[in-house]
């Protein structure tokens, strides 16, 4: 390859020191070509990296893209097989809730008397009565509970712990009984006491033994009626 003179443009050979024309040093020349030469291979080597980059980043954004792609995809057709398990449960939920609405609608008749029954005896409470002891072992004691007339002909349950001094003196049974029209309750107990009660624990259950009221009662340890 030639190389002209900067100074006269004469071409001279490649390599040669000095012009053959003019005599200028030709060596600056020489390097200022060598260093364009590097300048324009770090500018290619430059460029051609700035182009591997890209071509990676498109790859890149490519895969990223078909792998979101791919799961919404998968998303979707995961939602769409749900769907069906989702809505078949859903309709055999709504069967059984038809089913058991049926059956209760069915049953009613008969589901609806004892709640009717607890239903009235709910309102039934303790509102008075007297107690009736006699002379300790040779007679027993007889308890005429008051609930209301309005309950007459109703069913209950009467239970009454008697007691002498903190000491239990009966086993306290469950007596089922009925409201006489005047709307006492009576009952009484199943054996004599040895020792006259000092108190009366009173608990009156509907007839299906669920607790409706409970009193306590101080007695006198004396035979007699009393009343509270």
């Amino acid at each position: 390859m030639n190389m002209k003179c900067p100074n006269c443009n004469a071409e001279n050979n490649e390599g040669a020191k000095y012009c053959k024309k003019c005599g200028t040093p030709l060596a600056e020349k020489k390097v200022n070509s060598h260093e364009k030469m590097i300048d324009s291979m770090n500018s290619e080597k430059k460029s051609d990296n700035t182009k591997i980059i890209i071509a990676v980043l498109i790859v890149v954004v490519v895969v990223l893209a078909g792998a979101f792609i791919y799961l919404q995809g998968f998303g979707g057709d995961s939602h769409s097989n749900n769907s069906p398990s989702q809505s078949n449960a859903s309709n055999a939920a709504s069967q059984s809730n038809a089913s058991n609405q049926a059956s209760s609608s069915q049953a009613s008749p008969q589901s609806n008397q004892p709640k009717t029954a607890t239903s009235q005896s709910s309102s039934m409470k303790i509102q008075g009565g007297s107690f009736s002891t006699g002379s300790e072992l040779s007679d027993l004691t007889y308890a005429n509970i008051y609930v209301g007339k309005e309950h007459a002909g109703k069913s209950a349950i009467l239970q009454i712990w008697y007691s002498r001094d903190g000491s239990t003196l009966n086993n306290g049974n469950m007596v089922p009984v009925t409201v006489h029209s005047n709307g006492y309750l009576e009952v009484q107990s199943a054996d004599a006491y040895k020792y006259y009660p000092d108190h009366a624990t009173i608990n009156l259950y509907d007839s299906n033994s669920n607790l409706l009221d409970t009193q306590s009662v101080s007695l006198s340890p004396t035979s007699g009626t009393q009343t509270f």
